[in-house]
């Protein structure tokens, strides 16, 4: 039987400027699962990743982790149980690609933020995991946005935590990154890690994926198996485009394509 890690229960926000109102909306993530959350601009996704996260407060609801209130986590037990990489993160230029990936241990240090043997190894594992060892004597203004997102995760994963959460992760990268960053998600979530990210790739969210939530209008439009969430009449409607869903030649998974209707 699976065990939930993370979950919003009930969960709605109103933004304090607009009056824009999420929710009200649940959500779990289980352990050893990658969860996509799809939906056009403006739904409601990056806020969800934020109450999610504890970036942001419920407004009614209660975010779990791990069967406790995420209220009742100080900042540095939740830093060591939940990884949150954003969408924008911003850059401290002058510190190397090997400093940065060495942050995501401070939770796990004592006051001084010494980093002992084990830290070194997680740091370069991490390293070696995101294609990243090459660059880490480069500081991170010297980077490009691609690289810089890959450091990103290479730090969070240093962190070793439970949970990891992502805002739109391969927005940056080419399709090769992109690829390899899904596969070290997907290896991950095979050791027990959950995951849940943003994406606006809906193809490869189908492939890397078990469960996709499609968020519409603030909330949850349907929820399950890419082939489940991925249905071509609901996607029209959803992204109001017209596109075409087909089965992938080699895997036969989801793929969604613009149809490019001539008007």
């Amino acid at each position: 039987m699976s065990t939930i890690a993370l979950e919003g229960r009930d969960i709605s926000y109103t933004h304090p400027a607009s009056g824009w109102r999420l929710g009200p909306l649940s959500l779990s993530i289980e352990e050893g699962s990658l969860v996509g959350i799809i939906g056009p601009n403006g739904s409601g996704k990056s806020t969800l990743l934020s109450l999610l996260s504890r970036h942001a407060r419920p407004a009614q609801g209660e975010v779990v982790l791990c069967g406790a209130p995420a209220r009742r986590y100080s900042a540095r037990r939740w830093a060591r149980t939940v990884g949150y990489l954003p969408q924008t993160v911003p850059a401290a230029f002058d510190f190397t690609v090997e400093e940065a990936v060495s942050f995501g241990r401070f939770p796990h240090t004592e006051l001084l933020g010494f980093l002992g043997p084990h830290d070194h190894a997680v740091v370069e594992r991490c390293l070696a995991q995101t294609e990243t060892a090459g660059l880490r004597g480069r500081t991170l203004g010297e980077l490009s946005g691609g690289e810089r997102q890959r450091v990103l995760l290479a730090s969070i994963l240093a962190q070793e935590p439970r949970v990891l959460l992502l805002d739109e992760p391969t927005a940056t990268l080419d399709i090769h990154h992109q690829v390899a960053f899904f596969h070290v998600l997907q290896g991950c979530a095979a050791q027990g890690m959950a995951i849940a990210l943003v994406t606006h790739d809906l193809t490869l969210a189908a492939h890397f994926c078990a469960q996709l939530v499609l968020v519409a209008h603030g909330v949850v439009a349907r929820q399950g198996a890419p082939r489940d969430v991925l249905e071509q009449a609901l996607i029209n409607r959803v992204y109001g485009e017209a596109v075409r869903v087909a089965s992938h030649p080699d895997t036969g998974r989801p793929i969604v394509v613009p149809r490019f209707i001539e008007t």
